[in-house]
Parts: C-alpha cells; sequence; structure tokens
C-alpha cells in the first residue's frame, strides 16, 4: 500500500478540480486557488478527510455493519468492484436501483429470484424450454444479475456508504439520508459537500485518484474486521443467510384507498399466510342477517308453545264485548 502523503496524491492527480464555471460555492474552504481556468483541491483537507473516513469504516466494521460502495461512473467501475474482492463490502457499479435502501423489502425478494433462477439453470431446466424460452430466460437473468450481483450478499442496511461523486449518485444520496445511513463522500468542486457527513475533497473522476482514496478507506475497513474478530462480534453476512427463503418471499405492497404513509405496508404472501389479503366472508352481506336470527331461533319453541294459549283466551274474554259494538256501526 502507498503512503499517504501530499505528494502521492499529487501523483495520482487528486488535487485537479473542475473549471472555475463549474465550481459550486459551498467548496471554497476546500479549494487552495484556481490555475488556468481550473481549481486546485488543498491536499490538506483531502489527507485530513481520509483519516477521517478511515478511522470512522473502522469503527462501523467492528460493530459488525457493513458499508456499501457506489460509483456508477463508467471508468471507476472496475476500482469500485475490487471492494468486494479485496474487503468483502457490497457494492453499487453499473446502476443504482431505486429503492434500494429505502424498499429493501422488494429487492429482497429479487435477489432470492435471482438465486432460484441460477438455481434452475444448475439443474437442467433450460433443457426443458424450447429455443426462444430459454433465451427469455437468459436474458432475464443477465438483466437481474448485472443490477444485483453486488449487494446479494447484503442481507440488511447497511451501518455507512461510500459515494464517489454525489452530484452523479443523488439518489443514492438521498435514500440514504432519509434511511438514516451515514454518508462518506469523494467531493469535488462541482458538488454540494453539505449532503456528506464526511467529506473527502478530492478528483472524483481520474481513475488513479479514485484508486488511492478506495485503497486507504479499503484498509479501514481490514482493520475494522480484524478488531471484530477480537471483540468477538458475528459476521452479518453469515447468520442471516439461515434464514433467507430463496423461494416463495413474500412482496411488499402499498394499501389501497388513502394516500400513502412511510411504514405502512401491507403484506402479500403467494401462500395465503397471516398477511394475505383478507378473504371474503361466507354467505356474503347475508351473513349479517344470519347472525342476529341465531338467538331468536333458540327462544322459538317456547314462543310457539305460548302462542296457541295467548290468542284462544283473549277472543273468548273479549267477545260479549266486540259483538255489541259491532252491530251498531252497521246500523248506522
Amino acid at each position: 500500500m502507498s503512503d499517504l502523503n501530499v505528494q502521492a496524491l499529487i501523483d495520482a492527480g487528486a488535487h485537479i478540480g473542475c473549471r472555475v464555471g463549474r465550481w459550486n460555492p459551498k467548496m471554497e474552504p476546500y479549494i487552495l486557488e484556481a490555475r488556468n481556468q481550473i481549481h486546485i483541491i488543498d491536499l490538506r483537507q483531502t489527507i485530513r478527510g481520509i483519516l477521517r473516513a478511515k478511522h470512522f469504516l473502522k469503527e462501523v466494521v467492528a460493530t459488525g455493519q457493513d458499508v456499501l460502495f457506489v460509483g456508477t461512473k463508467q471508468q471507476l467501475r472496475g476500482e469500485i468492484a475490487k471492494v468486494h474482492a479485496e474487503a468483502g463490502m457490497p457494492y453499487v457499479e453499473d446502476r443504482w436501483i431505486g429503492g434500494t435502501l429505502t424498499n429493501y423489502e422488494v429487492i429482497g425478494s429479487r435477489i432470492a429470484f435471482l438465486e432460484d433462477m441460477e438455481k434452475k439453470e444448475a439443474e437442467g431446466y433450460l433443457d426443458t424450454l424450447t429455443k426462444k424460452e430459454g433465451a427469455r430466460f437468459m436474458r432475464e437473468k443477465r438483466k437481474v444479475f448485472r443490477n444485483l450481483h453486488g449487494i446479494r450478499d447484503m442481507f440488511r442496511l447497511p451501518g455507512a456508504m461510500v459515494v464517489i461523486d454525489p452530484k452523479t449518485e443523488r439518489n443514492a444520496v438521498r435514500e440514504a439520508q432519509r434511511m438514516g445511513i451515514p454518508v462518506i463522500g469523494v467531493v469535488d468542486t462541482d458538488c454540494d459537500p453539505d449532503v456528506c457527513d464526511l467529506i473527502i475533497p478530492g478528483n472524483d473522476d481520474a481513475i488513479r485518484s479514485v484508486a488511492l482514496i478506495l485503497e486507504h478507506l479499503i484498509e479501514g475497513v481490514k482493520a475494522g474486521k480484524q478488531l471484530r474478530r477480537e471483540r468477538g462480534v458475528a459476521d452479518p453476512q453469515r447468520e442471516p443467510a439461515k434464514d433467507t427463503k430463496p423461494s416463495g418471499a413474500p412482496v411488499p405492497r402499498p394499501r389501497r384507498g388513502g394516500p400513502r404513509r412511510p411504514g405502512r405496508m401491507q403484506v402479500e404472501s403467494l401462500t395465503g399466510g397471516e398477511g394475505s389479503r383478507r378473504k371474503p366472508m361466507e354467505g356474503g352481506v347475508n351473513r349479517q342477517v344470519e347472525i342476529q336470527a341465531l338467538p331468536d331461533a333458540e327462544s322459538a319453541p317456547d314462543a310457539k308453545a305460548d302462542a296457541p294459549a295467548a290468542t284462544t283466551a283473549e277472543p273468548t274474554a273479549e267477545t260479549p264485548s266486540a259483538t255489541p259494538e259491532a252491530t251498531p256501526e252497521k246500523s248506522e
């Protein structure tokens, strides 16, 4: 690993910012000067930001949480992919899927779907399909794999997120802020530093610059993993894997009727469990009428037994008085 000094950052081109006309005034404290209409970043601020982020990532990983690395620029995809190979951390290098953090239940079901497709392919499921169906199956599998292969081992929300160029990854930063996840950003002179919790000012376009910064951050992650093993903290990527179900995962859906509220979700299960939709009531609208009629049916025999005696006794007692009153009305 290269030493962290000003000369190493200059050799990597980390001090070169954007053009003067593209700058963000909030980045003024991190700019040293302007040369040939290009801002020069203060590398002392860069070294300070790397050291702070390195120590912070060490403590986050030591507590048993993961760190998500996000960088979807085409020239940086190879460097972002090295994070998983060297540190075993999740990453996003192709495209940020909306809802990766705010709607992680659905993302988890898609990861289970990807694992189910890989299992079918290994068992020879393609041999039972036609050529057209097999091509459609493989095309869908490649699409899901390209979008989710970097976070397929992330069984819960990360403890922190490292973003290369928060201006490009604004959706990822917005979701992290909504979920309360700290954001560490490699910020150039055209970005807004207020959206990040820890700022590393530097060139976020050059491959060598980003590779050097990520190299030091990965060292902090490795130190955190070593400290995790010393403290005896369990690996979060192993325990939840026992309870995951590759197929039939519940898919959360918003409730119908009325405005959507955060946190109010209705789970629709394929098996019809407790979280499934309410089944229609037997009898439909007549159910309520039948329930009201049940208490009357219990007392019906007693009422029928008393009814004849009451009907026969009352007319006999009123018969003499009823007949004289009826005859004058007819005479009138």
